[in-house]
């Protein structure tokens, strides 16, 4: 699950315009960095005190995308 889960990750960065999203895209890219990074090192040293760490992260980006989609259904509908 780990290499699904750093695939989908570089998925987001590639998704990412840094020139065109201005600081929000660029928070995001140091995010996604640093959770690959964390994963990585989980990995590598069998650690799941940083597993837990990045899925806290990578929950916490989920429910921003679901308030944005919310947000975004509740203005258009």
């Amino acid at each position: 699950h780990l290499s699904k889960t750093l695939d989908i990750m570089t998925g987001l960065q590639g998704c990412l315009d840094l020139e065109k999203g201005g600081e929000l895209a660029e928070r995001l890219n140091r995010l996604y960095t640093y959770i690959q990074q964390i994963l990585l090192q989980a990995n590598l040293n069998n650690n799941l005190d940083q597993l837990d760490e990045a899925y806290k992260l990578l929950d916490e980006i989920h429910s921003g995308w679901q308030q944005i989609a919310s947000s975004v259904d509740n203005n258009t509908g």
